[in-house]
């Protein structure tokens, strides 16, 4: 009787039936982080990328059918709407109601400074048939109404971007930028001179699916500028 229970240890201690599966059952977790991890970074990375691309689509819808001077001389009437609405369509299956889109029409004034000279902002329903307007990040300037502007209509722009050519040059030499009242024989007003820049932006609140990662909510920016195709 010994024997037998002594063969049957000894059977048990040898035996590697199950083995499989308790590695497996310690392998599991780590998998499954693994899998939701990627696929969690996977959808992020998709996401920011149709946020770059619909920044592209609106930079380039607005630079290829507005004109600057007809925006210049009449900001009012100036609406963007549809190419916003158009650009946005572009993020789907994205939820529409997590983003904002922006478009302005710069006036370049030196180097790494541009004037505002007209902007535009909005946000939509999930599926795009409700269009909201909303305050731009930029400040738009009076023109071309003869008044002092105000300063908070010149914004910065990315350096090493313009060449001289579309940079305004004043009689006394000053910085364009800074000459804000309206303008003198020595001096020539921010706003009436430089080349033009559209600029487009989309701003998207991304939730991630997977959010026990640590992944958390984030905001993705991207901004183009174009050159206008009519003048």
């Amino acid at each position: 009787m010994q024997r037998v229970a002594n063969l049957l240890l000894k059977r048990l201690a040898e035996s590697v039936r199950g083995s499989v599966l308790a590695e497996f059952a310690f392998a599991l977790p780590v998998l499954l982080l693994l899998y939701l991890g990627g696929y969690g970074v996977s959808d992020m990375v998709s996401c920011n990328r149709k946020v770059g691309t619909a920044t592209r689509a609106l930079a380039d819808l607005v630079s290829r059918t507005m004109s600057p001077s007809v925006i210049y001389n009449n900001p009012q009437s100036a609406d963007a709407t549809s190419y916003m609405s158009a650009s946005a369509v572009v993020l789907a299956p994205y939820s529409l109601s997590n983003a904002t889109e922006q478009i302005s029409l710069l006036r370049v004034c030196d180097a790494t400074h541009a004037y505002v000279v007209w902007t535009q902002a909005q946000t939509q329903s999930a599926d795009g048939s409700t269009v909201t307007s909303t305050t731009s990040s930029q400040t738009a300037g009076t023109l071309p109404a003869n008044q002092t502007q105000p300063a908070s209509s010149v914004a910065s722009i990315a350096g090493n971007m313009v060449t001289s050519p579309i940079i305004p040059t004043s009689p006394d030499n000053s910085d364009v930028c800074q000459n804000l009242d309206p303008s003198t024989s020595t001096k020539t007003q921010v706003g009436t001179a430089g080349g033009w820049l559209f600029m487009g932006q989309v701003t998207y609140s991304y939730t991630p699916i997977v959010s026990f990662l640590g992944l958390g909510q984030k905001t993705m920016t991207d901004t183009i500028y174009m050159t206008p195709r009519l003048y």
